[in-house]
């Protein structure tokens, strides 16, 4: 059995892009996911609390060096509804059984993640069909799709806690990274997430109303190294949270605001 290693977790991470040494702090119990920009990750954990309603808040935001820190970046906490694992409908429910298999043949000194189960698909439609939850919304763009990552967070008995399904995507100069992520009753309602950067770059939050009626929660950085500026869209529906991150030259910016529009004007009224 083949058991992902730690490594393969973290690097959901567009090559092109990465011109700098990965961040080296870990934050508590966090899982990162690396966004296409440089030298840039999201951090996923849990928080106890959370204001009321569905939607993201912005925790905190710092830059470089403060309060001791070697990372500049911002903490935000988002309100998921936890479904139960049989809502999960399509071959995922092949994965509690890989997850245990992966216990079973884990070694202690191993860098491997044996609860963390991870697919790979040439498309997200594909990746949406293996879930084969009915609140999962497919997104409809004229980009180009590279490839998309699922990976299913387990529990000690194999038992699916969260899921995220992660495309890759560009247009133009802009690279884009498209995710959902869901967590089961056995995964708890809320998140911690936020985005850190070896960089010293500071960051401004705005927000927009899409068509389907739902807050678009935005986070602009300003520029990296490699001149190109970065922003992360948010959106809470039927209690999945899904994220846009886009990386592109200022040159771009009418193109990539094009994007997050178009991406965020998907997501239609919820119907129950």
């Amino acid at each position: 059995m083949n058991i992902p290693r730690i490594a393969d977790v973290l690097g959901l991470i567009d090559e092109d892009l990465l011109d700098a040494e990965l961040p080296k702090r870990r934050r508590g119990r966090t899982v990162r996911f690396l966004l296409a920009a440089a030298c840039v990750c999201l951090v996923l954990g849990t928080i106890t609390a959370l204001a009321a309603g569905a939607g993201t808040t912005l925790l905190a935001k710092f830059r470089k060096g403060e309060d001791g820190g070697f990372e500049s970046g911002y903490d935000m906490a988002a309100q998921l509804t936890p479904f139960p694992e049989e809502a999960l409908t399509g071959d995922i429910r092949e994965v509690p059984a890989l997850i245990r298999r992966q216990i079973e043949e884990a070694t202690p000194w191993s860098n491997q993640l044996p609860n963390v189960y991870i697919r790979e698909f040439d498309t997200s439609a594909k990746a949406i069909e293996y879930v084969g939850l009915e609140e999962l919304r497919p997104i409809r763009w004229d980009v180009e799709e590279t490839g998309t990552t699922l990976s299913v967070f387990g529990g000690k008995r194999g038992e699916i806690a969260s899921v995220s399904i992660m495309t890759y995507c560009r247009r133009g100069e802009v690279r884009l990274q498209s995710q959902a992520w869901l967590r089961t009753e056995k995964g708890g309602a809320d998140a911690a997430l936020g985005v850190r950067t070896t960089e010293d770059v500071d960051y401004t939050e705005e927000s927009f109303t899409a068509a389907g009626g739902f807050t678009c929660h935005v986070i602009r950085s300003t520029a990296l190294e490699s001149g190109n500026v970065t922003y992360d869209g948010y959106i809470v529906r039927a209690g999945i949270l899904y994220t846009l991150h886009a990386a592109y030259p200022p040159s771009a910016e009418a193109q990539a605001d094009g994007l997050l529009h178009t991406w965020a004007d998907q997501f239609e009224p919820e119907t129950r």
